[in-house]
């Protein structure tokens, strides 16, 4: 039965491929194949160099190491979590000025913050077809097609840096903004 099967598909094989035909028409005739191109193998590729094994740190956010930065230069988070009732206007206006400051020094270490427009806030601006919305957001009655003429109520900013320290703890203090402070007496 298995030679029927082969019968057939030699037939329609034959029918549609000339080179096979012929190499059929050899073997009914008796006449010897070539023999088989045997392929050359490839030539082994030269050894690799060892692979240097590979050190991953333990995922942390940008924005955590950023938080953590904030906290100990600036007491930011300390301040945001203080239950504020307590407290009279005057303390909070001194805390302020001392995490204004600190922040500020943080932000311009790490960014180098800068003014996206120089003009003055009130300034008169034009604001030209083919703007960039990230860098211009416009407000009030737009309308039409630009050009458009208004004024500048916030000047923008932009980071002309970014370097936030690079994460080198372990992973479970992957989330920790600020180590519990123990003080051993």
């Amino acid at each position: 039965m298995a030679r029927i099967g082969l019968a057939f598909r030699a037939f329609f094989r034959i029918l549609g491929n000339r080179a096979f035909a012929g190499q059929v028409d050899a073997l009914v005739h008796g006449t010897a194949l070539p023999a088989p191109a045997v392929p050359t193998p490839p030539r082994p590729a030269p050894p690799a160099e060892p692979a240097k094994p590979e050190v991953r740190l333990p995922a942390r956010s940008d924005a955590l190491s950023l938080l953590a930065v904030l906290q100990r230069e600036a007491r930011l988070i300390d301040f945001f979590k203080e239950p504020l009732g307590a407290y009279a206007d005057a303390q909070i206006g001194a805390a302020v000025r001392d995490i204004h400051r600190d922040s500020a020094a943080v932000l311009d270490r790490l960014f180098a913050i800068t003014p996206l427009r120089d003009q003055p806030e009130g300034a008169e601006i034009e604001v030209p077809e083919g703007f960039d919305a990230a860098r211009i957001s416009l407000t009030g009655s737009v309308a039409g097609k630009p050009p458009y003429r208004g004024r500048l109520r916030h000047a923008g900013w932009q980071a002309t840096k970014c370097q936030i320290p690079e994460w080198t703890g372990g992973g479970e203090a992957a989330t920790v903004i600020a180590p519990a402070e123990i003080e051993v007496s």
